[in-house]
């Protein structure tokens, strides 16, 4: 099969320009898909940087709120003169209820596991409260309601609120 001469002389003159413009589009697209990705991790980077104080403030309430939570803080802070042991559970976990739904959008700040920590050591807390009240005549006064939260935490091995805290400190000390 014989070409004509022009054919090949088309040919012959067309075959370096498609190599030049091949050449080109990918080096144009090579380049353009690197500075994407660049603005890209500038925009990850000045969001990270502005999220930053966010996050660190959402742990920071965590940890306050897990604090105003623990049993000897609580118990000290709920307690007036003249409670029973029925009165004072009530207010008890009132003040769960309301402390944890104060800080409850702090989660959009921290991790899915974090968020679990909370969760879990409030409901143990609570837990902890409820069987307490099981020992205690309902009509007594609150002090012994206290005295028996004591005593059942001092039996058990863990202390939930301690270790979520110290769980959430270890996810701050990890965002550095």
């Amino acid at each position: 099969m014989n070409l004509p001469q022009g054919a090949i002389d088309f040919l012959v003159y067309l075959a370096p320009s498609l190599l030049v413009f091949g050449t080109s589009y990918f080096l144009v697209k090579r380049f353009l898909d690197n500075e994407q990705k660049m603005k890209y991790a500038e925009l990850k980077r000045t969001m990270d940087n502005n999220l930053l104080p966010l996050r660190l403030q959402a742990y920071e309430r965590i940890i306050l709120f897990l604090e105003r939570i623990s049993p000897n803080n609580l118990l000290s802070r709920v307690y007036e003169p003249g409670m029973n042991v029925l009165v004072f559970h009530k207010e008890l976990l009132l003040t769960i209820k309301t402390e944890y739904e104060h800080n409850i959008t702090q989660q959009v700040y921290i991790t899915n596991a974090g968020w679990a920590i909370v969760r879990t050591s409030r409901d143990e807390l609570i837990k902890l409260i409820n069987l307490s009240l099981g020992k205690c005549n309902p009509l007594s006064p609150g002090v012994e309601l206290s005295k028996v939260i004591f005593e059942t935490m001092m039996a058990q091995e863990e202390y939930p609120i301690q270790n979520a805290i110290d769980q959430i400190k270890n996810e701050v000390h990890s965002l550095f």
